[in-house]
């Protein structure tokens, strides 16, 4: 879970529109907010994940469900605001269903710094805080088979490339060429990527990297070298800020 800026709404919400659709659904409970302008504005906010558990949607089921934070149930007022809307996956939606999140708050993204609440240990998601805790249990974000299993292989890939670029460093070290040089940024390159907000489940691709003491190992090697450049240094800067460990760059055990 990664904090993520609220844009603005779809030109074709209007206050007009939001004030005919509200009716509508008063009178008729329509799904009302299944409109291609709202799908397709959460979905680029978002960037075509899930606001919570961060799969990308419009996959095989794991397609767009248009949350409503607040839940309409309870506040059908708020059923096309734009500022109660977000990307969701089904299995997130469905953990979710009618909680109050009014009377007993939980994380949202687009105004609250996830950082803030929750850290990870292990794959598994752990709170700082009542909040955190709560959304964990409401989310079910530490969820074995569709959840922390998947953290864990995702893990083990990201720890399996950086054994290869330490091997790498080791191959080319004293003898290194500009070929042999630029692969190794291109490499660092893809896997600092993963981290980036636009990527599938950033934020255990930020937890797995900055917690590897190989990571630092190669970067440490690429600036003796002087090829570690600004590129690199911009995404590890975001990716940073992606990452739920305290102070990850102390290589201390998490």
């Amino acid at each position: 879970m990664i904090k993520i800026q609220r844009t603005d709404p779809p030109t074709n919400l209007t206050q007009e529109k939001i004030e005919r659709l509200t009716a509508e659904y008063m009178e008729t409970n329509k799904n009302v907010w299944n409109q291609d302008y709202i799908k397709n504005a959460l979905m680029k906010m978002s960037h075509n994940k899930c606001i919570f558990c961060e799969c990308k949607l419009g996959e095989e089921s794991k397609y767009i469900e248009v949350e409503h934070f607040h839940p309409k149930s309870l506040y059908p007022e708020e059923v096309v605001d734009w500022e109660n809307l977000l990307p969701i996956c089904k299995r997130c939606n469905g953990l979710k269903r009618d909680h109050d999140t009014k009377m007993l708050p939980i994380i949202n993204p687009t105004l609250i710094d996830p950082k803030a609440h929750l850290t990870i240990k292990g794959y598994r998601f752990s709170s700082i805080d009542d909040l955190g805790k709560r959304t964990i249990r409401v989310l079910g974000l530490n969820d074995s088979d569709r959840l922390f299993l998947p953290r864990v292989k995702i893990g083990n890939e990201v720890s399996n490339i950086l054994d290869g670029l330490v091997r790498w460093v080791e191959k080319i070290r004293g003898n290194n060429s500009t070929e042999d040089e630029n692969e190794l940024i291109g490499k660092m390159y893809n896997i600092l990527k993963s981290c980036q907000p636009d990527s599938e489940y950033s934020t255990i691709c930020s937890y797995a990297l900055f917690r590897d003491d190989n990571y630092y190992e190669v970067k440490e090697y690429m600036q003796q070298q002087k090829i570690w450049n600004d590129d690199l240094s911009n995404l590890e800067e975001v990716g940073l800020k992606n990452c739920l460990i305290e102070h990850p760059a102390s290589h201390s055990s998490v």
